[in-house]
C-alpha cells in the first residue's frame, strides 16, 4: 500500500515569518581606497510561498578611524527572494534583489582619490543618494523547526557625487521561525 509522503512544516505556528538578528563584515571600495568594518544587522521575511519570500533588513555600519578613508550608512532594505529548496530539505540557497533606503556617507577621501584634508568637516563628507539597489545570495540552513542559520554575501552600489562606490556584505543571522 502506498503512504503519502509525510508533510514537512517549518516554524513554530507554520506561519513563514523569520525573525532575524545577525552581524557581518563589509568592505566599502571608492577611488581613494577602501573602508573595512564590522556590522550588527535585524530584519524579518515574509514567505509567499515555499520559494518566493520578502526580507526586510536593517543596518548600521560606520568606521570610526579618523583621518582615514571613511564611510557609514543607517539602512533599510527590502525585496523579494527566490529559494531554491523542497520542504524535506534541511538547508536552502537563496538569491535575491532589493532596495536600500537610508543615509549613506563617505569621507572624500574615500571618495576621491586626489581629495586634500582640509580643517572644515562639512567639505570632508559626501552625502550619498537615499536609494542603493542590492543583491544577495545566501545559504540558510534549518537546524531545527523554529531556527535557521543564515549566511549571506550582500553586494549593493551606493550613489556619491559624481562616483559610486561599492559596498560588499558578508553576514551570519540566527533566525526564529513563526
Amino acid at each position: 500500500e502506498d503512504e503519502a509522503p509525510k508533510k514537512i512544516t517549518y516554524g513554530l505556528f507554520g506561519m513563514g515569518l523569520h525573525v532575524e538578528a545577525g552581524a557581518g563584515v563589509y568592505q566599502v571600495i571608492g577611488k581613494g581606497g577602501w573602508v573595512p568594518g564590522i556590522y550588527p544587522r535585524v530584519g524579518a521575511e515574509l514567505h509567499l510561498g515555499p520559494h518566493v519570500s520578502i526580507p526586510v533588513i536593517a543596518r548600521l555600519q560606520t568606521s570610526v578611524d579618523q583621518g582615514a578613508p571613511d564611510f557609514a550608512q543607517l539602512s533599510v532594505s527590502a525585496g523579494a527572494n527566490v529559494r531554491f529548496r523542497e520542504a524535506a530539505w534541511p538547508f536552502a540557497i537563496v538569491v535575491g534583489a532589493g532596495v536600500r533606503f537610508g543615509q549613506f556617507t563617505a569621507s572624500q577621501q574615500l571618495v576621491d582619490a586626489q581629495f586634500e584634508t582640509t580643517q572644515d568637516q562639512g567639505t570632508q563628507d559626501a552625502l550619498g543618494f537615499p536609494l542603493a539597489p542590492e543583491g544577495t545570495a545566501k545559504f540558510e540552513w534549518w537546524i531545527a523547526s523554529p531556527l535557521a542559520l543564515k549566511a549571506s554575501v550582500t553586494y549593493s552600489p551606493m550613489f556619491m557625487p559624481n562616483q559610486v562606490i561599492h559596498n560588499i556584505e558578508e553576514a551570519v543571522a540566527i533566525a526564529l521561525v513563526f
